[in-house]
């Protein structure tokens, strides 16, 4: 009974799929037609035939519409839209901003061609390379786009460029994923208006209000437009050229006298290698060609150059002739260059600082070695005058140029004073020798090194960015905005031992060079081991005066030498006045570490008690001295105390632990500020086999003072002297730090200016000197008190000590 069923079953099954296949046979096609999709425009603006919007045909709009649409496909998806602008008889034509259309039909698609025709605005296909020009045949382009909305700008002018209110229609289509497009074309007619723009017309540097420019200006063009709630966005700009002649009238006014034949056609600024159109180069070389006005500074103004723009908005609508300027084009111009030695600066293993220099605005290139941070710092400079520095393999030199003009300070009242100093406001004159703006830019750089054109490996196959002058000297030339900038960084092999020279000079609009390149010269030096140094350098930093007179107290550092074979060497230390630049780098530093590591032992003083020295100057150099295993002495007065002070207050922790001090706010205090107060010292004690050193006067030894107040009151009282403790910590002096004099202060009960007993117990035994071994292998020597007013023989006995330990 059951296989009885499923053999009934079976032969059903046979006879339904027999029945299909007859009912199918000789028929084709698809069961449901493809549905056409439909679009509407969604914007309020302009009208059509509907009821809605049909009242507002005689309304005028504004030229610039931003269209949105929308579009259903009831059985397929939506894949683009195509949009066409046509004029009042049905013609498409372009617009700004949809400049491109398929007038011919090349790349419509044939059931657009057929129902609606050409016209559509043409579009970038995915990925295509967008450098080709939309109507080249060589573009990848469409009709279609995934846009949803398109910005018109309808024309609102005459072929003259008058406004007149003028008709426009716009349609849009939609196409599904089978390529069936919309029945019907969405649309709306606007009747567009613009009103009347204005344009101003000047140079890239201002108005030269018939001042003397040079022959090369780059005209700046400027709308303004009155349409509301639309971006002032010119279309075109135009400017006529030619020269005038001005008359002066008797009310002080001018009248002007266009002179027959010089007077151009309207020049459109659009340029196919330079989309600015708000911008127009005139040189002696462009079309049209500036010429001169005036040759030389003693001739008179002859004629002057007018200029005359106009501008078309996106509607077609031109300003009235309005903007205009005028100038006397005169020859001789050239460019000034300038290198900034605030942004000149070397960093390397044997040239650096190791602290954040908050005084300065410039931002220093830093590296880490061993977790601290070493910042860049400017080239020293020899004793020679030149920029210096002791080189490494890794060093680095950065340097920076501009021109004359480039920077200034903008005051309230809208004056500007150009300054040439980098850290003021980028102002951008350009400015000659004689400080004249002559309305130019700069466009370019030339650049040497060490006698021959700057090295820039990707210009090296461009034969435009190498220039031969007629003495055959060979320069690279940079763009303003290349990828070198304003500043080269110089690196190995550059930056090997020897004398460098970096040229550069600034190229102006005109195309003319500075006439006089900037250089910088700088040395560099190998570092010199301790065990290849020898001599012994005095620093004097004493100006002369009655408490320091120069002959006598160099004098007095020669005698305490006098026992060493080798060579001493005394440099003075120039004041801080412009007299003496040359010797001073733009930290106002004279000693280099490119001279100091020339010498066995560095002997520093600044013995003057009424006047400060500058060792506050010469922290970078003595430390990069005293880093690599230098030796040196300081002998000071109350001053030193100060300098101290400075110098932690600065966060120059590492200098002071050379000299084994530690890094608190005021590593040493002074006895007295002034000469004829606590004239407490008559000895320096010895300490650790050093020998005593009595204070020079003839009440203490056979030789008299020379100054009168040590003579009248026996005794010496601007001293400084070293904190060995504090309540938290009764060992201030930093490990390998000895005390090797101590103050020797006058009995209380002396006959001439006695301390009381609080004051002995005060001042007697503190220390005035102090000596660091250093683990670089260097000693240091600080003292308190100077060494001039010391007696002689005492002193040198000191001193062959000292070099008995070096």
């Amino acid at each position: 009974m059951q296989s009885k069923r499923i053999r009934i079953l079976a032969l059903l099954v046979l006879v339904l799929l027999l029945a299909l296949l007859a009912s199918g046979c000789g028929k084709s096609g698809t069961k449901r037609a493809n549905i056409a999709p439909t679009i509407t425009i969604t914007s309020y603006e302009g009208f059509d035939d509907s009821e809605l919007l049909k009242p507002y045909e005689n309304t005028d709009f504004a030229f610039q519409q931003k269209i949105y649409w929308s579009a259903t496909d009831p059985d397929g998806v939506i894949t683009g839209f195509a949009y066409r602008v046509l004029d009042e008889n049905d013609n498409p034509i372009a617009t700004p901003g949809n400049d491109f259309i398929d007038a011919d039909g090349t790349i419509t698609p044939k059931n657009v061609l057929d129902r609606y025709g050409p016209g559509w605005v043409m579009h970038y296909l995915p990925n295509a390379n967008q450098d080709i020009p939309l109507d080249s045949p060589e573009a990848r382009r469409t009709i279609w786009t995934s846009q949803k909305y398109a910005v018109i700008n309808f024309p609102a002018a005459d072929e003259n460029g008058e406004p007149v209110v003028t008709l426009s229609k716009f349609e849009v289509i939609a196409v599904d994923n089978r390529g069936e497009i919309t029945q019907e074309a969405a649309w709306r007619k606007f009747n567009a208006t613009s009103e009347r723009p204005d344009c101003n017309v000047t140079t890239s540097k201002g108005d030269p209000h018939g001042e003397q420019v040079g022959s090369g200006i780059k005209l700046s063009f400027t709308m303004h437009d009155y349409d509301p709630y639309i971006s002032a966005i010119p279309y075109r700009y135009e400017f006529k050229m030619m020269k005038i002649k001005k008359q002066a009238t008797t009310n002080g006014n001018y009248t002007e006298t266009v002179i027959p034949g010089t007077e151009t056609e309207w020049i459109n600024t659009v340029n196919p290698d330079d989309p600015a159109i708000d911008e127009y180069l005139l040189t002696r070389y462009t079309d049209p060609a500036l010429s001169y006005d005036v040759i030389s500074d003693d001739e008179d103004k002859a004629t002057y150059t007018k200029i005359i723009g106009r501008v078309f908005d996106m509607a077609g609508v031109v300003s009235n002739n309005q903007g205009s300027i005028h100038f006397a084009v005169k020859d001789g111009f050239r460019p000034k260059t300038i290198i900034y030695p605030q942004k000149i600066y070397a960093l390397g293993d044997n040239h650096y600082v190791d602290y954040a220099d908050e005084n300065s605005p410039e931002i220093y290139p830093f590296t880490i070695v061993g977790g601290a941070q070493r910042f860049a710092t400017s080239f020293f400079r020899n004793f020679k005058g030149e920029h210096t520095a002791v080189t490494s393999p890794n060093t680095k030199v950065w340097i920076r140029w501009g021109w004359h003009g480039e920077y200034g300070k903008v005051h309230d009242s809208g004056a500007v004073d150009p300054t040439d100093n980098p850290y003021d406001t980028k102002i951008d004159y350009v400015l000659d020798k004689n400080h004249t703006n002559y309305f130019s830019e700069i466009t370019h750089f030339d650049l040497r090194y060490d006698g021959d054109e700057y090295e820039y490996a990707p210009y090296a196959n461009d034969p435009s960015r190498h220039v031969t002058d007629s003495d055959g000297k060979r320069w690279l030339r940079i763009p303003l905005y290349s990828p070198i900038g304003q500043t080269v960084v110089l690196t190995f092999p550059r930056t090997t031992a020897g004398r460098h020279t970096f040229e550069v000079r600034c190229v102006d609009l005109q195309g003319e060079v500075d006439p006089e390149p900037q250089t910088f010269t700088f040395v560099l030096d190998d570092y010199l081991p301790p065990a290849q140094r020898s001599g012994v350098l005095i620093i004097d930093d004493d100006m002369d005066g009655q408490d320091s007179p120069d002959a006598l107290v160099d004098a007095k550092y020669n005698y305490m030498l006098s026992d060493y074979t080798g060579d001493v060497v005394t440099k003075k230390r120039p004041p801080q006045t412009s007299d003496y630049a040359y010797l001073r780098d733009h930290k106002d530093r004279f000693l280099s570490t490119t001279d100091l590591q020339k010498y066995k032992l560095v002997l520093y003083h600044s013995d003057r008690p009424s006047q400060k020295g500058n060792l506050s100057f010469e922290h970078d150099g003595l430390y990069l001295f005293l880093s690599r295993g230098g030796n040196m002495i300081i002998s000071s007065t109350t001053k030193l105390a100060e300098d101290l002070e400075n110098f932690a207050k600065n966060g120059h922790r590492t200098f002071l632990s050379y000299f084994g001090l530690p890094f608190i706010a005021s590593p040493a205090e002074y006895m007295s500020n002034g000469l004829h107060t606590k004239s407490f010292l008559q000895k320096a004690k010895g300490q650790e086999g050093y020998p005593d050193m009595t204070l020079q006067c003839s009440a203490l030894t056979d030789s008299s003072s020379f100054i009168s107040i040590v003579e009248n009151q026996h005794g010496f009282s601007t001293v400084s002297y070293f904190k060995e403790s504090a309540p938290s910590n009764p060992n201030l002096l930093l490990p390998g730090t000895t005390v090797v004099y101590r103050l020797g202060c006058k009995p209380v009960g002396y006959s001439v200016r006695p301390p009381t007993e609080a004051e002995y117990a005060l001042y007697n035994d503190r220390a005035i000197g102090i000596r660091h071994l250093n683990t670089q292998g260097g000693r240091t020597w600080m003292y308190g008190f100077p060494l001039s007013y010391m007696y002689g023989p005492h002193a040198k006995a000191m001193i062959n000590q000292v070099l008995s330990e070096i």
